[in-house]
């Protein structure tokens, strides 16, 4: 028997192509620049079909051959749930729309843009959504997110636009600098039973989730991440004691890589790191403010024993600290690692350069506590 091929070449612009459900045998389908083809049922390849158009399907995608993603994009549309099982190949633009949940069951990969618009993109059998170096998305809210593992490859700020299903919890990793970094991200819900635990000067931890972040290892070790924050009223009053906490376990043993910044509410807000992103697991908890620091700016030269040095208090909690005083021309007059309020403290004399009194005004301070928090910043007086 003769076999037919079916080839579609765009002669003249906004051209459309309408079929129900479309079964391709064999055959070459090469959707051309502006040409729109629509698929109100499933469409099931097993010849080739190459989309440099724009494909829309309302039914199911059973990919058994090879598709050519071009520089087309494809949209599932439909208000049912739809199954895309694409046979991990990959698709240039993917256009989520329609209230129906899409599942895909081989790896997908996207290689320009992710356009969340509408309804969720749920994993099966494990399969990951894969975003190559440069692609980009668009949208992502309660209503669509992807369900699932995530793979961003490439330099630049990532976006990982995951969620539960009935929540958007995005993360994201900034200023990724290797070029040929790759990391997984999967998001986990806490089950009945599950609890999280790490460092005792954390005073509360997350009982809704974490995240898991595989990597290379010093591929992101400029990085911070900035995890969601999504009903966690229990854990504080407000944001300003909330650090990103991380472990090499999923369950136990977190610690602090501080907070950078912090936005939104308790309901609906964002927290990002001071350190960057270096074990596995990855969650949200409130840090005890026991030892908050309290800075006094006031330093007298006079020998009167008020005021005699740069006094710092609850500094000895934080051993691996470094405080740097400048002069008003941004000039370092003062450093030290460790400073102790006793034998290391400033007293109103430069160490930098030999040791020298400063004369009487405004200094400026810069602290560091070594323990991921953010550095903390002012000025002090010498009387």
């Amino acid at each position: 028997m003769k076999k037919n091929s079916f080839i579609l070449f765009l002669l003249f612009t906004d051209c459309c192509a309408f079929a129900q459900s479309v079964h391709n045998n064999g055959a070459v389908i090469s959707l051309a620049d502006q040409t729109v083809f629509v698929a109100p049922d499933s469409l099931v390849n097993k010849g080739t079909l190459v989309n440099n158009g724009d494909l829309r399907i309302s039914g199911a995608w059973v990919n058994l051959g090879t598709y050519d993603a071009g520089t087309g994009q494809i949209n599932f549309n439909s208000n049912l749930t739809q199954t895309i099982n694409h046979s991990d190949q990959s698709f240039n633009k993917l256009v989520i729309s329609g209230s129906g949940e899409k599942t895909f069951s081989a790896n997908i990969t996207i290689e320009s843009e992710l356009d969340l618009q509408n309804s969720v993109l749920k994993s099966a059998n494990g399969a990951r959504l894969v975003l190559n170096s440069g692609a980009v998305v668009v949208g992502g809210s309660n209503q669509s997110h992807v369900v699932g593992s995530v793979e961003i490859k490439g330099a630049g700020n990532w976006l990982f636009p995951i969620g539960n299903g009935s929540s958007y919890l995005p993360v994201e990793v900034n200023n990724v600098t290797d070029p040929n970094a790759v990391a997984t991200l999967t998001l986990h819900d806490l089950t009945t039973g599950q609890v999280l635990s790490g460092d005792k000067e954390l005073t509360a931890i997350s009982s809704k989730r974490y995240w898991e972040l595989v990597f290379v290892p010093g591929a992101l070790n400029q990085s911070k991440i900035k995890l969601p924050v999504v009903n966690e009223d229990a854990l504080a009053d407000d944001l300003s004691s909330w650090v990103v906490v991380s472990s090499d376990k999923a369950t136990e043993a977190y610690i602090s890589l501080g907070q950078s910044s912090a936005a939104g509410s308790l309901s609906s807000g964002s927290v990002t790191s001071e350190l960057a992103p270096a074990t596995v697991f990855y969650t949200l908890a409130a840090i005890s403010s026991e030892h908050a620091i309290e800075i006094f700016n006031a330093v007298s030269t006079g020998n009167d024993n008020k005021n005699d040095f740069f006094r710092i208090a609850n500094i000895e909690f934080y051993p691996n600290n470094r405080v740097i005083i400048f002069n008003r021309w941004g000039d370092r007059v003062f450093e030290i690692s460790g400073y102790d309020n006793d034998q290391k403290s400033f007293r109103g004399e430069s160490n930098i350069n030999g040791s020298n009194k400063l004369p009487s005004g405004n200094l400026f301070y810069s602290i560091e506590l070594g323990d991921g928090s953010a550095k903390k910043t002012g000025y002090l007086v010498i009387k």
